[in-house]
């Protein structure tokens, strides 16, 4: 894997334009990616981190394969630093951890089934409230080879973006969870480092950072 950090410039028009919508700006990303005459992009996960006051905005890109961000580094819209990423972890192993996420569960409808079990709908609807949401985070750790010790949870609203031709906004509720976690099975805890948690990772949902507590 590899591991980017780009400070996009904030007088960089197709760079702001990208920043006010998550669909823009994940083709910014896939624009640096293979294609898929070349293989393709593999797994990409992105997040732009919070904002800080007088400090140009900061996107980071974890991909499967290695990007070039040449082109858009030549036309002025970010400084990228790029480099390889092949973590190890340990049972018991506790790390500080920061993940922004899309938070969803899926909606059920009519009856049941000949096996007695309701149909999803296909319908994922947002999970609002802190206590929820840290009960969201929960359940994925424990699929995912880890449990939290630590959080907070800053739920930042809903962000709006736009498919080209689509009429229709996508819609996705925002929450930033950051603290401690303790790596409880490291086999399946590397598998969602890499594939990243819960739905939208293409559009900058998903990545779980992590770093020595």
């Amino acid at each position: 894997m590899y591991l980017s950090r780009l400070t996009i410039n904030p007088h960089s028009p197709p760079a702001l334009s990208a920043l006010s919508d998550p669909y823009a700006l994940h083709q910014l990303v896939w624009s640096a990616l293979p294609d898929r005459e070349d293989g393709g992009p593999g797994r990409v996960l992105f997040r732009l981190e919070p904002l800080v006051s007088g400090l140009p905005p900061v996107l980071l890109v974890q991909s499967e394969r290695e990007p070039n961000w040449r082109a858009l580094v030549s036309a002025g819209c970010l400084v990228a630093e790029t480099k390889p990423f092949a973590p190890r972890f340990a049972a018991g192993q506790c790390l500080r951890f920061r993940l922004r996420a899309n938070p969803t569960v899926r909606r059920v409808f009519g009856g049941p089934t000949q096996e007695g079990a309701p149909k999803p709908s296909g319908t994922r609807i947002g999970v609002y409230g802190e206590d929820a949401q840290r009960g969201w985070l929960d359940r994925k750790a424990a699929h995912a080879g880890f449990k939290v010790l630590e959080c907070r949870v800053s739920d930042r609203g809903v962000l709006q973006s736009r498919k080209p031709g689509s009429s229709a906004p996508l819609r996705h509720l925002c929450v930033d969870f950051e603290g401690v976690l303790q790596v409880t099975d490291p086999g399946l805890f590397l598998g969602a480092l890499q594939t990243g948690l819960g739905s939208g990772k293409g559009l900058g949902f998903g990545l779980l950072s992590v770093a020595p507590a």
